[in-house]
């Protein structure tokens, strides 16, 4: 892998065939944690997906419009990392969930979802460039944010300390370490994924805010 880095048409980074496929599955199966738990939504049909338009695994579509959320917090402690309360006032939180929550995870699914099609959209047999255009680079980092946000309630992460901590763990050796709650996958994996997606999600915002200085921000 490498970070992205900035160019005429946007950001680039490189990645093994076997990591996109890694972080597709991932944005994927977040998407589908999101479409899942919320509590309380109505129900709604799934917009159609076009035949040659892949799909993360487990897609059902995105999430139906309207406000039929209860306001209940997801039980789920890694959907509520993704949907926090929006204050320490139980009532402002309340309404305000109320209100936001099926937008927020709707948005967090759109841009989850654009992620995973992105990644495979070619399906390099080797390593090649994933460009990222200035549109979509919003987008595509807060997708970043949301898998790593996932990844760090599973792995039980709370502090900076902690994150440092993982990069020697994985170099002390020894076996996996224990299973994972996400797809049965060992901790040595996750930890792997979780450093994957900092360093691809912290080189896009360094490019992003770069450009910015510079007056190369979005365009309009």
């Amino acid at each position: 892998m490498r970070p992205f880095r900035a160019e005429a048409h946007g950001y680039v980074a490189e990645l093994e065939p076997s990591e996109r496929i890694v972080l597709a599955q991932l944005a994927g199966d977040v998407a589908q944690m999101l479409q899942e738990g919320v509590p309380g939504r109505a129900p709604g049909p799934a917009a159609p997906v076009p035949d040659d338009v892949w799909s993360p695994p487990g897609w059902t579509g995105p999430l139906p419009g309207g406000h039929g959320s209860d306001a209940t917090p997801p039980p789920d402690p890694a959907v509520r990392r993704l949907l926090p309360d929006a204050s320490d006032d139980a009532d402002v939180a309340t309404e305000f969930r109320r209100f936001t929550q099926d937008d927020l995870a709707a948005r967090k699914v759109g841009r989850l979802v654009l992620l995973a099609r992105m990644l495979v959209d070619s399906e390099p047999s080797e390593a090649a460039p994933f460009a990222v255009t200035r549109e979509d680079a919003e987008d595509v980092a807060g997708a970043l944010t949301d898998v790593r946000l996932v990844l760090a309630e599973r792995l039980g992460l709370r502090t900076d300390e902690q994150v440092e901590g993982l990069y020697d763990e994985l170099d002390r050796e020894g076996e996996d370490g224990p299973v994972d709650e996400v797809g049965g996958a060992p901790r040595r994996f996750l930890v792997s994924v979780f450093l994957l997606t900092g360093l691809l999600q912290e080189s896009l915002v360094d490019g992003m805010l770069a450009d910015l200085r510079a007056g190369r921000g979005r365009p309009s």
